[in-house]
């Protein structure tokens, strides 16, 4: 059935089926869904959310590399509306403005150009060690049990801690940052009540606050980290970063830095404890786990839609989609393609091509911690094996995902050690 919707613009659209069929904040047969929608309607408008949805691979990659074309500045609004309450408190509380994930060149490279010296891949490796003090303490701390939530018990601030080793954030500090940052997920990517909303709002004021006296800690106090790095690095690019455009990049990293992995973390035991041979075969020989962890990505990315917003009409598989249009890019769907991924719902742990995936987006966008995300899970999932082969998840369970249009991870994973 055809119907007749309006825009925010005030645009008048025609949607079918799909568009309407589409549940962008639910997870549960999201990939057999977007199957249906390569095929039939590889395009379509989402009136749920006022957003175009773009499934193909082959129309999301110029979309995330083309910023004349495509801006990244939607990138980090909340997708629902936020009730006049919550609004006035973020309004008065937070100063972040826009500098990596929700910027657009040329203040997206020049701020970059900075954070990747130190984010980097080199840096990531030396921290290695300290990864694997941290992967086996966790481990230790589960000793004596027989039951465990993977997701609480194990990965849920793990990915934090390592995180503190860059920032110079205390361990002790993980459980309310880890709140804070649960808050920012929901309220910039879920579908949150009113009092929800009032709620997340004011937590991210206080995370905002935490990072704005980070700051200031470090501008009298420098030390070897990375807003200290920001600071004594800033006359490096024109206009040299100030102080707020600082802060802002301290307070994208504590979310961005450890939400996703927490998700893929769990979508990786969840996917190689589910297929028992993949599990055995890790277990049996740990140099399989990086072609392991590519497969998860690709198969159940922690990140599954990504959003950009049109500067000027464009046509996508014979659909129009109008000048400054939300568009919602199925990250998730794009990894399925099955003309480069031959039986692309298998889960094959020795794919060849698996790192192909676009689970870390592409072009000026790419992910900066990437090459962390694989070091972390390489390292939990080789202390995890060895300690624990016979690791196994509790039968029975019914497994149920963080309601958000973009991050997919489930909330928990009960499993055997024993």
């Amino acid at each position: 059935m055809t119907t007749l919707v309006s825009t925010a613009d005030g645009a008048a659209i025609r949607t079918g089926g799909i568009g309407s069929q589409y549940r962008p904040f639910g997870h549960h047969g999201m990939y057999a869904f977007f199957a249906r929608a390569r095929l039939q309607e590889p395009v379509f408008f989402c009136p749920e959310i006022n957003y175009w949805v773009v499934t193909k691979r082959e129309d999301i990659l110029p979309m995330l590399q083309d910023a004349t074309r495509f801006s990244a500045d939607i990138a980090l609004a909340p997708v629902t509306p936020l009730v006049s309450d919550a609004l006035a408190i973020l309004k008065a509380g937070v100063g972040a403005e826009p500098t990596q994930v929700n910027c657009d060149p040329p203040k997206h490279d020049r701020v970059r150009q900075v954070a990747g010296r130190f984010l980097n891949a080199k840096r990531f490796q030396a921290l290695e060690p300290d990864i694997r003090g941290l992967a086996r303490e966790s481990l230790d701390a589960l000793a004596g049990r027989t039951e465990i939530d993977l997701v609480a018990d194990l990965v849920y601030e793990f990915p934090a801690r390592v995180l503190f080793l860059l920032m110079g954030i205390p361990a002790d500090d993980a459980p309310r940052i880890k709140r804070w940052a649960d808050y920012r997920l929901l309220i910039t990517f879920g579908e949150l009540s009113a009092e929800e909303q009032r709620r997340g709002a004011e937590d991210m004021v206080a995370h905002w606050r935490y990072c704005v006296e980070l700051v200031v800690d470090r501008l009298h106090r420098l030390q070897d980290d990375y807003a200290s790095f920001l600071i004594a690095h800033r006359e490096e690019v024109e206009p040299a970063l100030s102080d707020n455009e600082i802060t802002s990049l301290v307070f994208g990293l504590l979310l961005a830095g450890h939400e996703t992995t927490t998700n893929l973390s769990a979508n990786a035991l969840l996917a190689l404890l589910s297929d028992r041979p993949s599990w055995v075969a890790i277990c049996r020989d740990p140099f399989l786990i990086p072609g392991a962890i590519e497969e998860v990505l690709r198969i159940a990315s922690s990140v599954v839609c990504w959003r950009r917003r049109t500067r000027e009409a464009t046509l996508v598989q014979g659909v129009t989609i109008p000048a400054n249009a939300n568009v919602l890019l199925a990250l998730g769907s794009a990894n399925y393609d099955a003309t480069l991924f031959p039986e692309p719902g298998r889960f094959d742990i020795r794919r060849p091509n698996a790192r192909e995936h676009v689970s870390f987006g592409k072009g000026a966008h790419f992910c900066i911690g990437a090459p962390l995300a694989r070091l972390e899970l390489k390292v939990l999932l080789e202390e995890i094996v060895k300690r624990y082969p016979q690791l196994t998840l509790a039968e029975g369970q019914h497994v149920e995902y963080i309601r958000t249009i973009a991050f997919r991870g489930p909330k928990r994973l009960i499993a055997r050690l024993v």
